[in-house]
């Protein structure tokens, strides 16, 4: 199937088409996670209505967690679509877009066209990529300008042309404006490291790269001076210690995580191609190999893939080429910088390596392309094991899904159940049917039809999951269903908004479209609903019912919803 699309054009309609099932489909359909959603959509928001695009703000407090990419991007939707989830969202999924056709270009370009529609087609159906598109936050904006980065770098080091050095140092610029110093540093570090095993250091002595030094400030400093001048540095003091040094340093918000975090996340992340990322780094590790040692020879032999007689020509230092083991060498330097650094940061979450999924794609797409041509032997054994493991991921799918929605009611969740999440069981099937199918294809050695079906399992799992299984959490997040019940979206009218002990909320504000005030203790909260001006009180049950007495004949509770962080339900109150 996938060898008979040759023609650009048509690649472009099947990606662009499977990512829009799987990025697009129903984007608006789940209210905002809290709290990074939140924060992001509120904030960008609030500098629309103040008409500030340079001072990022949340409840009219200075936000300093983010660069303002993001911000400006969602300020564009909110103009075209409205402010909702949706446009909130849309840059993300665009991003992502973006993300699957560059991963074809440059596995189109590393090795061949067939590979680069496998490689769009498996970054598109990754649950990593997959739950970027669908958040709104910057980390699918960065893995977007750091696999533009250094897709531009792959593609013009053969000639090294002005515009290269432009267009990498703009690029640069991007992904710092979109999160931050790491933006530029780690695709750095992926580039020098890359050179040094290419032993290539000569490029770093072109003068031209000037030409990206300017690039790059015009393109990010521009923003980071005003900012600081608008706040005194206060912006920069806060967002370059505090949420870039102090995060590597020290864990911030209990974000932590064990030695190999990150390599059970990608395995996560791009599930279920991963069932043969061991066999993919095997081959991709030896493919990065010119000379093996002796007694290597012939594993070597076996795996690597050599130079390509089509692979374009570096200039200078004896012309040599840029060859498959160079394409081999950059796409696990780039795996390994990640890995490394945020392993070596204290605080850890799933979203940091992001970037890294490019080059695991494909690892994978190479891998699984030259299988299915037959110029690789893969041992039978280890094919049946990885479709034994796919049928694996049905069921712990299927399984899991039934635990978190209530079936059996396991003490060891201590009732945080999910209602409705359970009738998503059944999707657990397609990845066991899949498995079937495979086993099938792998024993009459139709590889093809083998790697077809596994990318259709991909879609027919992730797609509904994402654009409807998702929604099901609306049941159990409080801030939008609660504004709704009692009505406390009231633009045009002289209201008070409070929250009592909902600080881990801050998608309120988004949805009641207006500033929220936090109270500290019972005194203010009774305060607050005595006021002659309509109020509108969001706290939790238990402190509702402490209180309620002293505002008896005063207030009234409007609306109360299950809160999914804290495990309690969350109540609006009213004087009106």
């Amino acid at each position: 199937m996938i060898d008979r699309l040759h023609h650009r054009g048509w690649h472009y309609v099947l990606l662009i088409g499977i990512s829009a099932i799987l990025f697009f489909l129903n984007l608006g359909g789940a209210t905002l996670w809290d709290i990074d959603e939140g924060r992001n959509s509120e904030c960008a928001f609030e500098m629309m209505e103040s008409g500030n695009w340079i001072v990022p703000t949340f409840n009219s407090q200075l936000r300093a967690h983010k660069p303002a990419l993001l911000y400006w991007l969602q300020i564009l939707s909110y103009s075209l679509f409205g402010v909702n989830e949706f446009a909130a969202r849309l840059p993300s999924a665009l991003a992502a877009l973006g993300t699957v056709l560059l991963a074809y270009e440059l596995a189109r370009s590393m090795f061949t066209r067939t590979t680069g529609l496998l490689a769009g087609v498996i970054a598109a159906t990754t649950p990593m990529l997959c739950g970027a598109a669908r958040f709104a936050n910057p980390d699918a904006l960065l893995n977007f300008c750091t696999v533009l980065t250094l897709t531009i770098f792959w593609l013009g080091l053969a000639e090294r042309r002005w515009w290269w050095f432009a267009l990498l140092g703009g690029a640069s610029g991007l992904a710092v404006l979109a999160k931050g110093p790491v933006g530029l540093l780690l695709p750095g570090a992926i580039v020098t490291a890359f050179l040094l095993w290419e032993r290539r250091w000569g490029v770093a002595w072109d003068r031209r790269w000037l030409l990206a030094f300017w690039s790059f400030v015009i393109v990010a400093l521009p923003w980071y001076a005003w900012v600081g001048i608008e706040t005194k540095g206060e912006f920069l003091k806060a967002f370059l210690w505090t949420h870039n040094i102090e995060r590597g340093t020290d864990t911030m918000e209990n974000h932590h995580g064990f030695p190999g975090y990150y390599l059970v996340v990608l395995l996560v992340g791009t599930a279920p191609w991963s069932i043969f990322a061991a066999i993919a780094c095997w081959f991709g590790m030896w493919s990065a190999v010119r000379v093996p040692w002796t007694s290597c020879q012939s594993w070597w032999a076996g795996a690597a893939e050599g130079v390509s007689p089509l692979s374009p020509v570096l200039g200078g230092e004896g012309r040599r080429r840029l060859d498959r083991p160079a394409a081999y060498r950059l796409l696990i330097c780039w795996i390994g910088v990640f890995v490394v650094f945020f392993s070596i940061a204290a605080t850890k979450l799933p979203n940091y390596v992001l970037p890294a999924l490019a080059p695991c794609v494909l690892l994978l797409a190479r891998f699984l392309q030259r299988w299915q041509s037959g110029t690789i032997h893969v041992p039978n054994w280890l094919i049946y094991l990885s479709v034994v493991n796919l049928l694996l991921i049905g069921v712990l799918f299927s399984a899991g899904l039934s635990i978190a929605g209530g079936v059996g009611e396991l003490a060891l969740l201590r009732g945080r159940f999910f209602p409705g999440l359970a009738g998503w069981a059944f999707i657990g099937l397609v990845p066991m049917f899949a498995a079937a199918l495979c086993w099938w294809f792998a024993r009459r050695r139709q590889h093809g039809r083998f790697v077809t079906t596994l990318a259709v399992c991909a879609v027919l799992l992730l797609g509904p999951m994402a654009a409807y299984a998702s929604v099901v959490f609306n049941r159990c997040k409080a801030p939008s269903s609660l504004v709704e019940q009692a009505d406390a979206l009231r633009r045009d009218e002289d209201i008070r908004i409070a929250g009592w002990n909902v600080e881990h909320l801050p998608s309120l504000n988004f949805y009641v479209k207006r500033n929220v005030e936090h109270l500290r203790d019972d005194k203010a909260a009774v305060n607050f609903l005595s006021t002659r001006l309509p109020v509108y009180l969001f706290l939790p049950l238990d402190d509702w019912r402490r209180i309620e007495a002293q505002v008896a004949g005063r207030a009234r509770l409007v609306g109360r919803q299950v809160d999914m962080y804290h495990h309690a339900e969350i109540v609006v109150v009213t004087n009106r």
